[in-house]
């Protein structure tokens, strides 16, 4: 008999804690229902995009799209000085799906271009070299 009780009271206790979850939810789709929409509104995605994600969309919109899309050409003038020149070079409208050859064409032909564009320019100094100039640790 005690058993059968114990057994009464936590199946009475379940179906009370379960119902009290969904109470507010039943038959309510995720964006209306207001418990997610206070923890987690789905209008705010697009709009506010994370650090991340606009350092991502500024660098292929101004670095990664230019260099892939045309072809870098460095000449020396007379006096010495490296003059660089970019020339767009059009895609062909292709159809066919992407594949990985396709963007490591691409990311060859970036670096090629960022390799051209630095011809000639002072290089930023490494970490190694830093390391190196110091007093402990350094040569």
């Amino acid at each position: 008999m005690r058993m059968k009780a114990t057994t009464y009271l936590y199946a009475t206790v379940s179906a009370l804690i379960l119902s009290g979850c969904a109470a507010s939810t039943t038959g309510v789709t995720p964006s209306q229902n207001s418990n997610l929409q206070a923890v987690s509104p789905s209008g705010t995605t697009e709009a506010e995009k994370g650090a991340m994600q606009r350092a991502l969309d500024n660098w292929l919109k101004e670095e990664w799209t230019p260099m892939t899309t045309s072809t870098v050409k460095t000449t020396k003038s007379p006096d010495g000085k490296v003059v660089t020149t970019t020339a767009a070079v059009a895609e062909p409208a292709d159809e066919t799906s992407f594949t990985l050859q396709k963007y490591a064409d691409k990311w060859k032909m970036y670096h090629e271009n960022e390799a051209k564009m630095k011809e000639g320019k002072p290089k930023d100094a490494s970490n190694v070299d830093y390391l190196d100039r110091m007093p402990v640790i350094g040569k």
